[in-house]
């Protein structure tokens, strides 16, 4: 196992429980499927923080932001579902015998980036964060580059 993996499985095993890593071919799938389900649910999570925060503004009158924040509660909701309903991940892509050590570092750092930048949108959404815009649309593009990986021939 390269240095640059044992890093990334490192970190993923600290925030993730249960989760054993691309190298072994077996795994990859169940990994990629905990992983994306993982991501899900914290974005689930997230979606669920900007539902109480609309109540809250609803019940302190402040109506004009409402908007804004359904529009992020459905691309979360979206997100979510791009994740957890994916195809890549089951695709020919870990059906090779073998990765290259670049694109599976590739995947690795995706992924430990799509982990980071969850984790960064729940404290946004529970500190009230002004940029959640932002981070959703890092999520959003993040999600999007990742899934091209899986898309070459």
């Amino acid at each position: 196992m390269n240095q640059s993996e044992k890093n990334f499985l490192e970190k993923f095993l600290d925030v993730i429980p249960g989760l054993s890593g691309y190298r072994e071919k077996d795994n990859r799938r169940t990994t990629d499927k905990r992983l994306r389900e993982y991501l899900a649910s914290k974005i689930d999570g997230a979606r669920k923080e900007l539902q109480d925060l609309k109540l809250t503004l609803t019940n302190e009158g402040k109506l004009k932001e409402l908007d804004d924040i359904g529009r992020l509660e459905r691309r979360l909701y979206k997100i979510a579902d791009s994740l957890r309903f994916a195809s890549y991940g089951y695709s020919g892509f870990f059906d090779q015998l073998k990765i290259k050590e670049e694109e599976l570092d590739k995947i690795y750092n995706y992924d430990l980036n799509l982990v980071e930048v969850t984790e960064s949108l729940e404290k946004c959404i529970k500190e009230k964060g002004e940029n959640i815009k932002e981070v959703v649309d890092n999520l959003e593009k993040l999600i999007d580059e990742r899934k091209q990986i899986f898309e070459k021939p």
